[in-house]
């Protein structure tokens, strides 16, 4: 019986999960790895099987308390549909309002604003690295979907070493992210960052090597690559790491996954003030 679980397996469970499992009703949360454009290997479904992402979200949610609906359908990103869950995820790239490169369902003609009133009404929406890669902007007009992630793919470099710089010490959506952790990954940069609505959690740390063989594209300030807002009444949090196997397969992005979840599912404080010209360096900072 649920009753029954100790209260170290509770504390484990997220606070919105814990009720609703309370009434008998688990926690729901949707799973979008549709593409539109680009498929990256982590959310490929090859020979029936669930993706690497499919599997490892699965792993961490049932470790919340949390059940899990993955998907390549966008058209489940509708108003009816949308009340079942209390969060969604997205892995994605293109205009999901199209069938794109993987056939799958697209978006319904108004499934885009029907999403954002819906996490303005108190949703959560997590995007994990190529989400940036979704509705892009055109023209000089930012698109309402970059608006509320807060950034827009622009390029990326070859593969590196890069570190996870916190710069929001005890958030709740960070709360188990050393400090400094490194990971080997594609790197996005992205471009009509909403500086003026962003919560930066994390910076990624480029380091001199990688500005002295990537000149062209890392020869920057260190940049938000873990950021989270408020949106309406609704939480929102983009990750940008989740290119590699190895990354996923890592217990501490599993954590921090985890802990990303739990907040756009609501549990600890919003923590969502703008922060942007305070904790990210106008300049490249010597070591």
């Amino acid at each position: 019986m649920r009753s029954a679980l100790s209260l170290a397996l509770l504390a484990a469970i997220c606070l919105t999960g814990a009720a609703a499992h309370a009434e008998g009703q688990p926690v729901k949360m949707l799973f979008l790895s549709k593409s539109a454009g680009f498929e990256h290997d982590a959310i490929k479904q090859e020979n029936g099987q669930p993706s690497v992402a499919d599997t490892i979200l699965t792993e961490v949610c049932k470790g919340l308390g949390i059940e899990l609906v993955c998907t390549k359908d966008a058209s489940l990103i509708n108003a009816e549909n949308l009340k079942n869950y209390k969060a969604v995820i997205f892995y994605t790239t293109g205009y999901l309002t199209e069938a794109g490169s993987d056939g799958q369902p697209p978006m319904g003609e108004n499934g885009l604003k029907e999403l954002l009133d819906w996490i303005n009404a108190g949703g959560g929406f997590f995007g994990l690295h190529s989400a940036t890669d979704s509705f892009h902007s055109k023209g000089d007009e930012v698109s309402p979907y970059i608006e509320m992630i807060g950034g827009e793919f622009e390029t990326h470099g070859q593969q590196f070493k890069g570190a996870l710089r916190v710069v929001s010490p005890g958030h709740p959506a960070v709360a188990s992210l050393p400090d400094g952790w490194e990971a080997f990954e594609e790197w996005y940069i992205n471009k009509n960052l909403n500086t003026a609505k962003m919560h930066v959690l994390a910076l990624l740390e480029v380091g001199d090597k990688t500005r002295e063989r990537q000149p062209k594209l890392y020869n920057i300030p260190d940049y938000p690559i873990v950021w989270c807002r408020a949106y309406g009444q609704g939480r929102v949090l983009y990750n940008g790491l989740g290119h590699n196997k190895a990354v996923w397969e890592a217990d501490v992005f599993k954590k921090l996954v985890a802990d990303n979840l739990k907040w756009v599912a609501g549990q600890g404080e919003l923590k969502a003030d703008p922060n942007y010209d305070q904790v990210v360096p106008k300049t490249i900072e010597k070591k």
